[in-house]
């Protein structure tokens, strides 16, 4: 036995009544807040210095990464959102905020550290004047923040104030040290004790946290956390058991790309298929989509079951776009009416017999 059964999705009447419920949840983001460059260029020649693309600028574009993106869908799917984390002193960090705020985020828990970087991932995009455009490089900057005592005493105190005010909190770890699993622990037992839903997304040490309601690792994270190759249903729910019981979180939810997600509680585990409802064009950012939907939709009150269910839904349509771009209450609406329902079946039973 595999430990766990999969399930038909809900209907999806039942699942759109719960998008509205979502709307003026208060949240807390607290993480490592990541501006993403895009830099279109378009290929002229090889270059006569070195056996490399000499590259013409057409332009550039900003998205915004890591907790940001996860405050982003928050935000969109109706959230009072309040962000908490580091960032530069820098025109990275002061146009991260601006992009934030432009979205009903309140962004004055996003504190700058003298003589730091704000994280920058620089992704450079090339291609011919007909054709694709397809990444050739990516640049990263940034490195841990290491603030002085004075700047750390005021993002505590930003935590502090807007965790006890929030029903949603996702903690959102990309490694640089905004959040911590030593920082979390201190305030994690608060909030759940005071019934707040508390959403772990950790990119590098799950497992070194501890108490969440729920964290939604991919299938390759949950493998990482516990040190050990995922290859089939029956090593999965091996994994996801001992992650769960590691993490003492009341759910674990592990998204599988095209394969759907399984969500694990006391019980066991339940899987539903990939909504389908887009074809997968990119998955950067669907993680934070998931995240998102799922601790508000728990902090709404929706049994865990429908709260994976929505989420799955949301995933869905972030993969059907490029780059990082929040999840709506609209997308997830239009994705669940009658007619987003019925292409999604069909792409889904295409799938199924390629």
């Amino acid at each position: 036995m595999s430990g766990w059964r999969r399930r038909a999705h809900p209907e999806p009447a039942a699942l759109a009544e719960w998008v509205p419920r979502l709307a003026g949840v208060p949240a807390l983001v607290w993480g490592d807040f990541v501006l993403d460059e895009y830099w279109r260029c378009r290929t002229s020649r090889v270059s006569r210095e070195a056996p490399v693309l000499v590259l013409e600028w057409e332009g550039r574009e900003v998205q915004f990464g890591g907790a940001a993106n996860a405050a982003l869908n928050l935000a969109a799917l109706g959230a009072q959102v309040t962000a908490a984390g580091w960032i530069g002193d820098d025109d990275a960090g002061r146009e991260l905020k601006h992009g934030l705020r432009a979205a009903g985020i309140d962004t004055r828990g996003l504190l700058a550290v003298p003589r730091a970087h704000t994280v920058v991932k620089v992704r450079v995009t090339a291609g011919g004047a007909h054709t694709a455009r397809q990444q050739v490089v990516r640049i990263d900057r940034g490195a841990r923040f290491v603030p002085s005592r004075t700047v750390a005493r005021g993002l505590e105190r930003v935590v502090a104030a807007a965790g006890g005010e929030a029903r949603a909190i996702v903690l959102s770890d990309y490694g640089y040290d905004s959040v911590t699993p030593a920082s979390a622990a201190a305030r994690i037992p608060g909030w759940t004790t005071a019934g707040a839903v508390v959403a772990l997304d950790s990119r590098y040490r799950l497992a070194a946290y501890s108490g969440v309601t729920i964290a939604t690792p991919n299938e390759s994270e949950a493998a990482a956390a516990i040190g050990r190759e995922v290859l089939d249903a029956s090593e999965l729910a091996s994994a996801a058991r001992r992650l769960r019981r590691e993490l003492r979180a009341s759910h674990l939810l592990v998204t599988r790309g095209r394969d759907g997600l399984t969500l694990w509680g006391e019980r066991g585990g339940i899987g539903y298929d990939a909504w389908g409802g887009h074809e997968a064009v990119d998955v950067t950012g669907a993680g934070d989509a998931v995240v998102a939907a799922t601790a508000l939709a728990l902090a709404a009150g929706a049994p865990p079951e429908l709260a994976a269910a929505l989420a799955n839904v949301a995933g869905s349509v972030a993969v059907g776009r490029r780059g990082a771009v929040a999840v709506s209450a609209a997308d997830l609406k239009q994705a669940l009416r009658p007619t987003g329902v019925a292409r999604s079946a069909r792409r889904a039973g295409r799938a199924r017999r390629a």
